[in-house]
């Protein structure tokens, strides 16, 4: 999983600077990144009821890895525009704002000043609040369902017990 974390920040840290998009241009790459993303958590969470436990973490931290990466790289492009951003100048700081705001901490440091900005963050925060509802249900129902078949099991007469 290290691996993994390791190669996707270094392909966030290669991707080419590029041109400043038009606010225009943000929203349709911006939307149609949210839709590829979406539709791979949904994937995710199909594969991993039939899946197990060592594959559902290291798909649920794959994609997770997937999502910092995306939203970093949007605010980091959303930030070239201006008045969108106040303290975010570079691809760290919104590595670093992106993680802030996942883990929901928020120090306040960098703030989304623009409208644009401020609707990609809060698009942002639902679609993290449901990727991590809708991951961590899915990973732990597989663990949820197995602890109610023991305790289901363990309710009954042992084995090798006499009957009463």
């Amino acid at each position: 999983m290290v691996i993994v974390a390791a190669v996707v920040t270094a392909g966030y840290y290669l991707l080419p600077a590029g041109a400043v998009l038009s606010a225009g241009w943000w929203i349709v790459l911006f939307a149609g990144g949210l839709i590829v993303v979406a539709a791979l958590i949904v994937l995710l969470i199909v594969r991993m009821a039939a899946a197990g436990p060592e594959a559902r973490i290291r798909g649920l931290f794959s994609v997770l890895c997937l999502a910092v990466i995306f939203f970093a790289e949007a605010d980091y492009l959303l930030s070239r525009l201006p008045g969108q951003f106040v303290g975010l100048h570079t691809r760290t700081d919104s590595l670093y704002f992106t993680v802030s705001t996942l883990s929901t901490v928020g120090f306040g440091d960098i703030t989304a000043s623009g409208q644009l900005a401020r609707a990609a963050v809060s698009l942002q925060i639902v679609f993290n609040l449901v990727f991590l509802a809708s991951a961590v249900t899915a990973f732990l129902a597989p663990i949820k369902a197995r602890a109610a078949r023991r305790a289901r099991q363990g309710s009954g007469p042992r084995p090798g017990s006499p009957p009463p």
